[in-house]
Formats: structure tokens, C-alpha cells, sequence
């Protein structure tokens, strides 16, 4: 395959890992709305849905106090959503270059050297850890620890608990 090829794979590869992001920190916002405020009201809540990605991760933590079960489930996704948040930074806030032969990004993060100096180095990024990541992210979607199954949880937790 030859480098525009590659490069072309690579930036859809990219651009689906945002996009699958972006589905993912939209699905929290839901989630919190049927936390908060039941299964039978609207889960399109503009001050929910427009939270920023920590805000929106406390708020379910909060909301799954009562529930151990569906908080240690949280608490798996969460751990996988914090490492894929930060290459999504690194991806949306970082990249410095795009040079062609090599289909790879340069970026920038953020380091602090052993003597507490703040700093950035480059890091180079791989199509492999590009579609490594965007696994990640359909796995905490869909998986069987993912998000998908927890909001089935939490639905008919709040169900069981409205009728109570």
C-alpha cells in the first residue's frame, strides 16, 4: 500500500475515534438524565447533555451510591474512559504534524520532570495505537462491560425503585 493510501486509513481511523468519543460522552449525558430524573423523562436535557466530560462522570458516580453493583460496574468503564480521554486530548489538543511518508501524528504532552518542571515532549502516534484505542472505546460502548449494558441496569433499577 503506498503512503496515501496509509495516510488516508489513518486519518479515518482518527476521525472515527473522535466521533465514537463524542457518541460515548453524549450517552453519559443520557445516563445521568435517567439517573437523576427517572426513565420516563426526556433524556435530552441541555444542561446535562452540555456538561463537560468530568462533571458528567461525577454526576454518575453520585447517582450510583445507592447501588454498589452498578457503581463497581461504573467504576471498570470509568477507569477505561479516563485512559482513552487522554488520547483523545492528545488527538483533538496536541498534534503538531502530519508528514507524509510516515502515516503517523506528531503531538505534543504534557510531562513534569523529576524536579516538578512542568514541560511537554513529542509523541509520535500509530495507526495501531489509533485502532488499539478505537477498539477500546466500541468495547466500553458495547461490550460486555460497557456502557450499553450498564444503562440497561440502571433502567431498570430506577423502574423497580419508582414502584417501590
Amino acid at each position: 500500500m503506498n503512503s496515501f493510501d496509509l495516510n488516508d486509513i489513518f486519518k479515518k481511523n482518527v476521525g472515527e475515534f473522535i466521533l465514537t468519543f463524542s457518541e460515548i460522552e453524549f450517552g453519559l449525558g443520557v445516563m445521568i438524565s435517567y439517573l437523576e430524573n427517572g426513565i420516563q423523562d426526556n433524556p435530552l436535557k441541555p444542561d446535562i447533555i452540555g456538561l463537560n466530560l468530568d462533571d458528567k462522570r461525577k454526576r454518575i458516580r453520585n447517582g450510583l451510591k445507592e447501588n454498589s453493583e452498578l457503581s463497581k460496574l461504573w467504576s471498570k468503564i470509568e477507569g477505561k474512559i479516563s485512559d482513552c480521554n487522554e488520547f483523545r486530548r492528545l488527538i483533538a489538543h496536541g498534534i503538531v504534524s502530519n508528514h507524509l511518508p510516515n502515516p503517523s501524528l506528531q503531538g505534543l504532552i504534557k510531562v513534569k520532570t523529576r524536579n516538578g518542571v512542568k514541560g511537554f515532549k513529542f509523541k509520535d502516534i500509530t495507526n495501531e495505537e489509533v485502532e488499539k484505542k478505537l477498539k477500546k472505546l466500541i468495547d466500553i460502548n458495547s461490550g460486555k462491560i460497557g456502557l450499553g449494558v450498564l444503562n440497561s441496569e440502571i433502567k431498570e433499577w430506577k423502574k423497580i425503585k419508582s414502584q417501590c
